[in-house]
Order: C-alpha cells, then sequence, then structure tokens
C-alpha cells in the first residue's frame, strides 16, 4: 500500500465517526416547521416501539402455544379466571399480575379483607394500585370489550406515548444519540414484552416521563398533579423526592429562581414534601375503604412482602449466587456507578434525569425484594441507557456504535424471547418464576 492510499484510509476511519456525528446533528427549528408525522423525533421512536411490538406479538402467539391449562384450586398459583392450554396471545399477556387487574376492572375493590385460617389478611386486590385496573374498567363498559382484550391493548397503546416523551426528554435533555439509544435500549429490553401486557409498566413509565419533561419546562403545578396520579399507579413516587430536590438546588445555583426566590424555594420544599406525603395515599386509602388499619401492609405480607428497608436481602442474594466474589464485584458496581454520577458525564443530563437516575436504582436496592420482578422494575431505569450511550461514544468504538447498538437490539431480541417463554408465559409450575 502506497502512503498516499495509506493516509487515505486513515483519514477516511477518522471522518465515519465526524458523519455519524453529521447525521445526529439536529436543526431542531427546521424539525419543528416539517409535518409533524414527518419529525424524526415522532417516527423514530414510534417505529422502533412498533417494531419490538410486532416482535412480541409473534412471540407471543408462537410460545402461548405452550401455555398449560390453568384451573381454579391450583395450590402454587392464584387463578380466578381459568384458562385452557393453548389459551392464545391475548389471555396469555393477561397472566399472573394481570388475572388480579382483571378482578378490579370487573368487581372493584372488596369493601371486606378476606381472611385465613390464623386470622391473617389472605392475598387480595387491595395489592394493586388503581389507575391501571380502573381505567380499564371504563373502557370495558363504553366499549364492551372483554379485559383480555383492553388490558393488553391499552398496555401496547401507553407505550407508543411512554416512547414518545422518553425520546423528547432525552433530545432535549442530553442529544440526540442519547436519545436514539434509550427508546432501542428500552424497546428491546430483556423484559420489554411486559409493555404488550396487562400490567402497569407502560403506564408508570408515560408517567415518569411526563413528570420529568414538566418539571425541566416549571410547569409545577402539572407536576403536582401527575404525581397522584403516578402514586395511585405505582408505589415509585417517593423517588421523586430527590429528583425536586436537584431541579430545585441547580435553580438556586445558576441563580435561576425567577423574580421571588424566596417563594420559590417554600414552593420547591412544598413540592418535595408532596411527593413523600403521596407515599401514604394508597395506603390510607386502603386502610379507610376497608376500615382496616394498616390494611395495605397486612395485605403486601400476604405475599410475603414487607414494606421496609431490604437492602440486605441483595447482599445475602449476591452471596447466595457468587460468595464473598459476588459481593465484593456488588460493591465495586455501586462505587464504579457512584463515580460516574459524580462525574461530568452525567452532570449534562440536567438535575431532572440526574435525579432520578440517583433515585429509583437507590429505591430498587432499598426497597424492592430479590424477586424476579426486579428484571420488570429495572424498565423504570431509563437513564441507564445513558451510559451505554456514553460508552459507545468513546472513541474506542465511536466508528462502530450504530453496528453495536445493532447488536445490542439482536440480544435484546433473544433475552425477549427467552423472558416470555420462561416468564409470562406458564409452561410449568415447577419453578418460582414469574414476571
Amino acid at each position: 500500500m502506497t502512503v498516499t492510499s495509506a493516509n487515505d484510509a486513515a483519514q477516511s476511519r477518522r471522518s465515519e465517526p465526524r458523519l455519524a456525528e453529521r447525521l445526529e446533528r439536529v436543526d431542531h427549528e427546521a424539525e419543528a416547521r416539517a409535518v409533524w408525522w414527518r419529525r424524526f423525533g415522532f417516527w423514530f421512536p414510534v417505529a422502533v416501539y412498533a417494531i419490538s411490538r410486532i416482535y412480541v406479538l409473534i412471540a407471543g402467539i408462537l410460545l402461548a402455544k405452550g401455555q398449560i391449562a390453568l384451573p381454579i384450586g391450583l395450590e402454587r398459583i392464584r387463578i380466578s379466571y381459568p384458562l385452557p392450554a393453548d389459551p392464545g396471545y391475548l389471555a396469555a399477556m393477561t397472566n399472573w399480575d394481570g388475572q388480579w387487574y382483571r378482578v378490579i376492572a370487573e368487581e372493584g375493590y372488596p369493601r371486606v379483607l378476606p381472611r385465613v385460617g390464623h386470622g391473617g389478611i389472605d392475598m387480595n386486590p387491595w395489592a394493586f394500585f388503581p389507575v391501571f385496573p380502573l381505567t380499564v374498567g371504563a373502557i370495558m363498559t363504553v366499549t364492551g370489550l372483554p379485559f383480555v382484550v383492553v388490558g393488553p391493548v391499552l398496555s401496547t397503546l401507553v407505550g407508543f406515548a411512554a416512547m414518545f416523551l422518553l425520546f423528547k426528554l432525552i433530545d432535549q435533555a442530553v442529544g440526540r444519540w442519547e436519545a436514539i439509544v434509550a427508546v432501542v435500549a428500552t424497546c428491546f429490553y430483556i423484559a420489554s414484552p411486559v409493555f404488550s401486557a396487562a400490567y402497569t409498566e407502560s403506564a408508570a413509565l408515560l408517567l415518569v416521563v411526563a413528570i420529568l419533561l414538566l418539571l425541566r419546562a416549571r410547569r409545577y403545578w402539572w407536576v403536582a398533579v401527575l404525581l397522584v396520579v403516578l402514586a395511585l399507579t405505582r408505589n415509585v413516587v417517593i423517588a421523586m423526592v430527590p429528583v425536586i430536590i436537584a431541579h430545585a438546588v441547580v435553580r438556586w445555583r445558576q441563580g435561576d429562581e425567577g423574580p421571588h426566590p424566596v417563594r420559590f424555594r417554600w414552593g420547591m420544599v412544598a413540592l418535595a414534601a408532596w411527593a413523600g406525603v403521596l407515599t401514604l395515599l394508597w395506603p390510607t386509602i386502603v386502610s379507610v375503604v376497608t376500615q382496616t388499619p394498616d390494611a395495605y401492609n397486612q395485605t403486601m405480607l400476604a405475599w410475603n412482602i414487607q414494606t421496609k428497608v431490604k437492602l440486605y436481602m441483595w447482599w445475602n442474594l449476591l452471596y447466595t449466587y457468587w460468595g464473598v466474589v459476588g459481593q465484593g464485584l456488588g460493591i465495586l458496581a455501586v462505587a464504579a456507578f457512584t463515580w460516574f454520577m459524580l462525574s461530568k458525564h452525567s452532570w449534562r443530563w440536567g438535575p431532572e434525569i440526574w435525579g432520578w437516575a440517583g433515585a429509583y436504582p437507590g429505591y430498587i436496592l432499598l426497597v424492592t425484594s430479590t424477586t424476579p420482578s426486579r428484571v420488570r422494575y429495572a424498565l423504570l431505569a431509563f437513564p441507564m441507557t445513558l451510559i451505554i450511550a456514553w460508552f459507545l461514544k468513546l472513541r474506542w468504538w465511536s466508528r462502530w456504535r450504530y453496528w453495536i447498538l445493532g447488536a445490542i437490539v439482536i440480544v435484546g431480541a433473544i433475552q425477549m424471547w427467552w423472558w416470555l417463554e420462561n416468564y409470562l408465559v406458564i409452561k410449568n409450575l415447577a419453578d418460582d418464576l414469574y414476571p
């Protein structure tokens, strides 16, 4: 090879990352003038999500053929609505918690809590938050459609809105490349088939992203309203407290508190306190309606779930799987994440995304149990995808980043198939595997 050709090849390699950067450079004003459905910020997240949902539909149709019959009276699982073997895609998408949501949608919540032989409270619908099932029930009443249609379809449709807003949030706050990675990685995450099931993940993600967008836009009254809706959708509203504090602190440090800084500070204190108090909203409603003190916590005990700090469970889990080496790796992982969160790499996300990126994983470690559901809970930890985006922009990988992102899609699709087959679809009752 001649010196000239070698230089040309080197120049070509150097130009590839710059070409990718030019493709990701956005003229937001020009895009805003385009017809809404032709804007990249609309069609890209919608298209990626649609492709992932078509894949889940095909996989679900095929895998549902292997589901066993589920009659009432099984020992290892509560069945309120019996299903035959090979019940079809939509019915399979209402497995597990979906049956509880169906009870709420069709019958509502019981006024009297069911008791078991020793006097404790038995499993009952009050363990499940009301926004999703009551919305499904209202649509069923209006349309006459059954739960097995409305539940999965509504969850899937809400996911479209969630992905659109997720792309918008990341695109505005961080950048176009990061928004692309966030949507792709979330749509093809191992537990993302749950977006198509009668579960609350789609609604919860939509609400979390909407609150972060509204907080960035300083629409604080709307934030207060959506915090109530979130508190009645999933028990994660407490994680919004650090987000609000981070938003307030950054505005204070930047001298951007508006014409009435004292009023702003007290308003932020009130908003953070509001998010904290809303954690008690659903437990209070349960106790008042059933006239039973501590009814929610007692109901959760029926699933052996205790509402207290559970960090020790994760510590024990690491030791059970990998011994002392696993615990050491766990400490290193937390230390590495802490370093990243305290570095300039994460500060550019903005205080809202940065606050959620730290608060929600902390919430998972401190509050949730080490059940298989922890994989599903991680869907709301979408800022973790920004670490992937940052890593792929490092100079060692930058020229290959789109190829690596494509590989992430392929690996994710394989994992989604496995998760759907082994967790959501019920093929046997020998294992304690549930979504």
